[in-house]
């Protein structure tokens, strides 16, 4: 998420850059307005459409992979009134067209859009990145230690008045790494300052959540050590505890042993150790194809809270919210539902 000042200029200057393209104005209806069905958007806004006036939630991002594009998607269905708008600084070619798939309406600084309303369809890319926005700096939550800190913390909200000894214990990281993360927290208005009396808390988890699992598929899951194997027989896993290995099952296993719901079509799974015992015992062939990925796992499983043999939810819901499967999709709510939302309310 950028900072609230350069979100705006980062508004301004896309709905200045669509006025210029194609004739529509827009305004601001309000900032951070309630809460929509799936999560709150950073504005409201309304363009002066051809036939009538259109609104859109806008969620302002620097955004510059698929796989941010894809969590968009899952977090704000098609189905979601009033329509999703992403504004970002500059959307290349190939991102405008994965928006465009995925039915995600666009705007950029530099002039791309996408709209696609009632009596609306407008499309124009390949415009030329501007040189001269400066978009804030990438703060320390947003790199694989970062992300490791952010996570210990969302598991375990206790976390936040703890001290950073205990954090970094609980995320596997260096001492010095937590306070720059917690600063950067701050700064982004994830969390509160600690006062000298008072406690830290969230501001707004579920923005934080989102924005941590658009980040882990791309910035921290690809220094995990990913395997693929793949198993003799479809239904493994049913029968499998993990305990036994040091493992715990993330995705689509993890949402069947959490919600006895979806029955898993691929198989992940985070080792403490190395996975050779596992791998003999299960007759597990390497396979880049496969359909079981083992990676390494990057919290402390002794200080974090898990579920028997079961990643922690927040992970679980990550694992399956990267994904445009339908069904991973309604898992994955049903995971934050269940279990990620009465925690983030009881936090301490």
């Amino acid at each position: 998420m950028a900072q609230p000042d350069t979100d705006r200029l980062i508004l301004d200057r896309a709905l200045d850059a669509m006025t210029a393209e194609t004739g529509l104005t827009a305004k601001v209806l309000r900032w951070e307005p309630l809460a929509l069905k799936t999560q709150e958007p950073d504005v409201l806004i309304e363009v002066a459409g051809p036939q009538q006036p259109l609104q859109f939630a806008v969620e302002i991002k620097t955004i510059d992979r698929f796989a941010a594009v894809n969590h968009l998607r899952a977090i704000w269905p098609p189905n979601v009134t009033p329509p999703l708008l992403l504004v970002a600084p500059y959307i290349t070619p190939q991102l405008a067209e994965r928006c465009r798939n995925l039915g995600i309406c666009f705007a950029d600084t530099a002039g791309d859009i996408y709209l696609r309303a009632p009596g609306l369809h407008i499309y124009v890319t390949g415009k030329q990145k501007p040189l001269d926005l400066k978009i804030a700096r990438k703060g320390r939550m947003t790199n694989p230690a970062g992300l490791k800190v952010v996570f210990a913390v969302m598991c375990e909200p206790r976390l936040l008045n703890g001290t950073y000894r205990e954090i970094a214990a609980a995320a596997g990281v260096a001492l010095g790494t937590v306070g720059p993360v917690m600063r950067d927290l701050e700064n982004r208005k994830h969390i509160t300052p600690a006062p000298a009396n008072g406690q830290r808390r969230f501001l707004d988890p579920r923005r934080l959540l989102n924005d941590w699992a658009a980040l882990y598929p791309t910035v921290l899951r690809p220094k995990l050590n990913i395997r693929r194997f793949r198993a003799p027989q479809p239904a493994w896993t049913d029968e499998v505890n993990l305990n036994r290995y040091r493992a715990f099952w993330g995705g689509e296993v993890a949402a069947n042993r959490l919600l006895h719901y979806l029955q898993p079509q691929a198989v992940t799974i985070y080792t403490c150790e190395a996975p050779t015992r596992l791998i003999v015992d299960q007759r597990l062939k390497a396979d880049v194809n496969g359909d079981t990925e083992i990676l390494d796992l990057f919290w402390n499983a002794e200080l974090l809270p898990a579920k028997d043999d079961v990643v922690p939810p927040i992970l679980a819901y990550a694992d399956l919210i990267t994904t445009t499967d339908g069904r991973d999709l309604e898992a994955a709510n049903m995971i934050y539902d269940e279990y990620i939302g009465p925690a983030f309310r009881n936090q301490a």
